[in-house]
């Protein structure tokens, strides 16, 4: 039997989400482009929000072979997101209204491109707004994506 210590408990809870972010990347394809706009390919992955269950942002990102033909260079205007629902939707205990849903720290690719989750109580919904941020262009226009949620106990929230 196991049991908590309530300061440790949160420890423990900050440890699980910690790890669960640090895996949430599936690479799905690679497609070849030898275009001068999207570089030798485009990788697309799939992200799995942590606090909300059965909503996917999928990512895609276009990569140029280096000079010497290794390695990999891709700027911020390279990359693009979507997030949608892919499954029944189970949402966290407790979710903040407006967060970053991924960082730099889990995964390099967002640290130029930002995907944030805005929980809209009054209209039952979750919108994510993605952007990139690049160097010599600056901030990019962003996207929208809205997810309605299914009708039921009120929406969870800190």
């Amino acid at each position: 039997m196991i049991k908590l210590v309530p300061g440790r408990a949160s420890i423990l809870g900050a440890l699980l989400i910690l790890l669960s972010s640090a895996l949430v990347a599936k690479e799905l394809a690679t497609i070849e482009t030898h275009t001068q706009r999207y570089g030798s390919h485009i990788a697309i992955s799939a992200y799995d929000d942590p606090l909300v269950k059965g909503v996917t942002c999928y990512v895609s990102e276009s990569h140029s072979e280096g000079a010497l033909g290794s390695g990999r260079i891709s700027r911020g205007t390279d990359l693009t997101a979507s997030c949608h629902q892919t499954g029944n939707i189970r949402i966290a205990e407790t979710v903040p209204r407006q967060a970053q849903v991924f960082t730099a720290e889990s995964d390099p690719t967002f640290d130029s491109l930002h995907i944030i989750r805005v929980l809209d109580t009054e209209r039952h919904s979750l919108v994510y707004f993605t952007y990139n941020e690049d160097e010599v262009a600056g901030d990019l226009p962003g996207r929208i994506n809205v997810i309605r949620l299914p009708a039921g106990p009120r929406m969870p929230a800190r």
